[in-house]
């Protein structure tokens, strides 16, 4: 036990004969006792609290996960203790201590924060997808399996997943939990203080406390920091934390032509056989294509204008993501490597496009006002390749 005596609060149960077991608190032996909990067990971090109505659930990526101080760098230069992510793609930095270290009152803070400043420009999504693969492997599963129970769908479409955690990170969208056995006042008042100022990232304290008995072992989530209007990151991802519907992303646009134009678009792809599928703060158009197993992303469309989101894409982007990992891995057919090649360049010579390139994705991007004024050059172009790829 981690103090004798254990410390002064106590707790009772009460048996089916009417007995009374007394259980006392006692601190975590170690850290690192605490943090093979969470492990085990991330419900300890007491989701139904931070969001009565849609309370995050998670899948770890992986313990002590590194993080470099730049891009470029070889090796990590800190490690959080642990990095979870929720239902939303939302990522979780998870740091633990126990009560009485000196860092929980002075240096955890910063620590975290510097942690944050860094995971967003450094971490990958081909990396996470891989050590979550790896979780798997441990666990004898499957990464789909994870992430089915983790969405609660029976086929979850795992690129939209993790384009949605590249969404979140690129918008330094996250959040961040202290936990410990104890929360002492000064950080309570740091994390209520950051989560009301920090608009992108929720920022929250978990008390885990320990109670023991002769036999049983009893533990007690306690969450500090909520805002009652409730967590910014599931706000973030189209109003409510509910996944983003054609009616809800098209409702987001302000401008009727825009919104029109919007509407045109998804009704082009889906009458010429693609698929719409949601996303954090748009929706993405997916081609079936006989020469590869998956459906092929060619568009993303974001209701919020000038905001870079995955990678580069933003505004109405159409492009391909062939420099992705899953392209480069599997290779791609010739045929559909030069379809998707020229429709990388669609846009290219038109003055109301911009070509992007970036972290895999090459395209054009055309801001809302440009695309509903040419909006008809831009339906019979997606009308076109959809067409040519489905047709391959």
């Amino acid at each position: 036990m981690a103090e004798e005596g254990g410390r002064g609060e106590r707790i009772y149960t009460l048996s089916t004969s009417g007995e009374l077991e007394p259980m006392t608190e006692q601190r975590f032996d170690t850290e690192a006792a605490l943090q093979r909990l969470i492990t085990q067990h991330p419900e300890l971090l007491a989701g139904e609290q931070i969001s009565p109505h849609d309370p995050p659930r998670w899948i770890l990526v992986r313990r002590e996960k590194g993080i470099a101080d730049s891009p470029d760098a070889a090796l990590a230069r800190w490690a959080v203790d642990h990095l979870l992510i929720d239902q939303h793609a939302v990522p979780t930095l998870v740091e633990v201590k126990r009560g009485d270290s000196r860092e929980l009152r002075r240096t955890v803070v910063g620590q975290m924060l510097e942690y944050a400043a860094h995971a967003w420009r450094t971490w990958s999504t081909d990396d996470l997808r891989g050590l979550v693969g790896r979780q798997a492997e441990e666990q004898e599963t499957t990464a789909q399996e994870l992430l089915a129970e983790l969405l609660d769908e029976e086929d979850p479409d795992a690129d939209a997943f993790w384009d949605d955690v590249a969404t979140h990170l690129a918008a330094k969208r996250l959040r961040l939990l202290f936990v410990a056995d104890e929360i002492p006042d000064e950080l309570a008042r740091v994390v209520e203080f950051l989560n009301e100022q920090m608009p992108n990232i929720e920022v929250l304290a978990v008390e885990i406390k320990q109670f023991r008995g002769e036999t049983d072992q009893v533990l007690v989530p306690r969450v500090i920091g909520a805002l009652a209007a409730g967590p910014k990151t599931a706000r973030s991802r189209g109003g409510s934390g509910a996944k983003l519907t054609r009616e809800s992303f098209l409702a987001s646009f302000n401008d009727d032509l825009v919104r029109s134009a919007a509407a045109q678009l998804l009704e082009t792809a889906e009458g010429h056989g693609a698929v719409i599928r949601p996303r954090a703060k748009g929706m993405s158009i997916r081609v079936p294509c006989n020469l590869w197993p998956r459906k092929v992303t060619i568009a993303w469309l974001y209701f919020d204008p000038d905001i870079e989101h995955w990678w580069v894409t933003r505004d109405f982007t159409f492009g391909t993501a062939v420099g992705q990992r899953v392209y480069r891995e599997h290779g791609l057919d010739e045929r559909l490597r030069a379809r998707l090649d020229a429709w990388a360049s669609a846009f290219a010579d038109e003055a109301f496009a911009e070509p992007i390139a970036g972290r895999g994705i090459v395209g054009c991007a055309i801001k809302h006002a440009d695309a509903a004024a040419n909006i008809e050059v831009i339906a019979s172009r997606l009308a076109a390749v959809i067409d040519d790829l489905r047709g391959l």
